[in-house]
């Protein structure tokens, strides 16, 4: 008699990690508060940096001047020695110049944060940048979230901002090649990309490239997966075509080319063949990329989705199995018994 395990196919065990997935990647209003980016630069800016407030220090690295207060010092002394050393580094990896030197600050409170911004800034935003300004506007660690991602790594995305923005002005950078570059060089894309992948391809599917190349969804769960895909697609490309394509896209898109000229010139190939191979991944039945999945943190959480799912058919077929054995055990006690009695009646 067949098991019910064997009647639990892979594409349900596939299912389900998907729909374990979209649960994880979920949105709510904390994870909306919690939820890391940057608005992309535009010309509503003040024409000034904003003033440092009273009272507060400044910490001097190379290219950068971190503004905060007192009792923040070693936060300031931290992210200017992170800066000094980053900013080369991204440079180098962008292939573009660093430029005048970048002012940040270092807010104390979210009112001060709301206060500190030259522009309109998301409700959600842990960190803001300006690239025609060059400023950056980060929470001290007091006022950020218990689960926000290391305060280096958020200033690395916004660093990647002022570098692109720069690289690219007057115009504006590409939004999904920015916002991919910034989280794949900030080391943000992980088990987290993964999810936002999954809930958001419940919600209505992929987005197509062309729709993420001059902005990002109003929606809150579409335009997590706007930044999700984003930043799959570019560690894809740089995984399957080397470090030099987001440099040879950077440059190609700054001179003025078109993204299909830029991608067949990093990639030698046509752009609707890349984001097709690029999109295969999702569509051919498993749901989210192994660019993301090969982490050890979505393994693990998978290879628990899938050793649980196992787990309940096995004790659901550990148990028919005893039944069937208590079945067999109680048939033998009673052919025993009878053939005892037997013997008991010859013996009388």
């Amino acid at each position: 008699m067949a098991s019910g395990y064997h009647d639990f196919s892979m594409k349900h065990l596939w299912t389900l990690a998907l729909l374990f997935f979209a649960l994880l990647g979920a949105p709510n209003d904390a994870l909306a508060q919690e939820w890391k980016a940057t608005p992309t630069w535009t010309d509503e800016l003040a024409s000034d940096r904003p003033a440092v407030p009273a009272g507060w220090v400044t910490e001097k690295g190379s290219y950068l001047r971190i503004h905060g207060h007192p009792d923040d010092m070693a936060t300031l002394v931290r992210m200017a020695r992170h800066g000094s050393e980053a900013l080369p580094r991204l440079s180098e990896r962008l292939q573009v110049p660093i430029g005048h030197t970048i002012h940040v600050y270092v807010a104390t409170s979210d009112t001060q944060f709301r206060a500190l911004q030259p522009g309109k800034a998301p409700t959600w935003a842990d960190a803001v940048a300006y690239p025609a300004l060059g400023v950056v506007i980060l929470r001290a660690p007091g006022v950020r979230g218990g689960t926000a991602q290391p305060l280096e790594r958020v200033f690395d995305h916004e660093l990647v901002h002022i570098l692109l923005g720069r690289a690219f002005a007057p115009a504006v950078p590409p939004t999904w090649l920015q916002e991919g570059t910034a989280q794949l060089l900030a080391g943000e894309v992980g088990p987290q990309v993964a999810r936002d992948i999954a809930s958001g391809m419940a919600a209505g599917g992929l987005i197509d490239l062309d729709n993420l190349a001059h902005g990002f969804p109003k929606d809150a769960l579409r335009a997590r997966l706007a930044y999700a895909q984003s930043a799959d697609l570019v560690a894809w490309l740089e995984q399957n075509y080397g470090e030099q394509v987001v440099p040879t896209l950077v440059a190609e898109t700054r001179s003025g080319k078109t993204m299909a000229a830029a991608v067949r010139k990093a990639t030698g190939r046509f752009l609707h063949e890349v984001e097709a191979d690029w999109a295969r991944q999702y569509t051919r039945g498993i749901g989210f990329s192994w660019t993301s999945v090969m982490n050890e943190g979505v393994l693990f959480g998978l290879g628990g989705i899938v050793l649980a799912v196992g787990g309940v058919m096995r004790r659901r077929r550990f148990h028919q199995r005893m039944e069937e054995l208590a079945r067999q055990e109680a048939l033998i006690d009673e052919l025993a018994a009878q053939l005892y009695r037997r013997r008991s009646d010859r013996l009388i």
